[in-house]
């Protein structure tokens, strides 16, 4: 009975439909969906950023007190390999459910962030996808390198815009981890110009973002999430439950 309440359907594109090079993207009018969105309810996303901000202020009050560390340059590799594996372990259900907001924002649903994140949390699949791109990456760049450092930062800029969807795939679609990391970059190889114009953009303003101490992370942050939400479900289409006489829609009908 419970499963005739509810009818799925798909908003925005498809994976089909991008592969075959048939979605469009306006970053202009996209931008200009985020920007309302960020205007109207910017609060999940600034719950995650204040998580993250804590969890830094943590690990440096760890590292100053218990190591008498205060310069990270000083950190022993092993120590600093083992840093970078205890910061993915706690930073990525939070980053994970920051994505999900942005999807569920990008279909027109205002989730409670703690309730995204409790469910993010359960799965063990999203650390161990977040370790593989973060395993990729520090390879991908340490070989690059060995030719130039210039390269190896072009291999490490690359290899985060292409599986910059793997995450979302993952806690959206629940797709293998593997099969995230290959529809991402198949997609990514299908619209590499505007993707890379919205990554570099967004590296930009996170530059600038510290001319403000930070303060202006306060809009450019939700604004982010929301776009990258909003080109998830153009290039990839979100999965959308309806439930009959339901109360409480805005928590109700993401599928996820």
């Amino acid at each position: 009975m419970e499963e005739e309440q509810h009818k799925f359907v798909i908003q925005g594109g498809s994976l089909e439909k991008s592969l075959k090079r048939e979605t469009q993207l306006d970053l202009k009018a996209i931008a200009k969906e985020a920007w309302n969105l960020s205007k109207n309810d910017k609060t999940p996303v600034l719950h995650g950023m204040l998580l993250l901000v804590f969890i830094a202020i943590l690990f440096a009050w760890v590292l100053q007190s218990l190591f008498g560390i205060t310069d990270l340059n000083v950190l022993p590799q092993r120590m600093m390999i083992g840093l970078k594996f205890a910061g993915v372990i706690v930073t990525t259900p939070i980053i994970a459910a920051m994505f999900l907001v942005g999807i569920s924002h990008s279909v027109g649903i205002k989730p409670k962030f703690i309730s995204i994140l409790k469910n993010v949390m359960g799965s063990v699949l999203v650390i161990l996808l977040a370790l593989l791109l973060a395993a990729m990456s520090d390879v991908g760049s340490f070989v690059g390198a060995q030719v130039s450092v210039l390269l190896g930062l072009l291999v490490l800029f690359y290899i985060n815009l292409a599986t910059g969807f793997s995450i979302m795939l993952l806690v959206e679609k629940r797709l293998a981890p593997s099969q995230c990391v290959i529809q991402s970059f198949k997609v990514f190889h299908k619209y590499w110009m505007p993707l890379s114009i919205f990554y570099v953009v967004y590296y930009c303003c996170l530059f600038l973002g510290l001319m403000s101490l930070g303060f202006a992370y306060i809009w450019i942050i939700p604004f982010f999430i929301n776009m990258k939400g909003i080109l998830y479900r153009e290039l990839f289409g979100v999965k959308v439950r309806s439930v009959k006489n339901d109360t409480n829609k805005d928590e109700a009908v993401f599928h996820a």
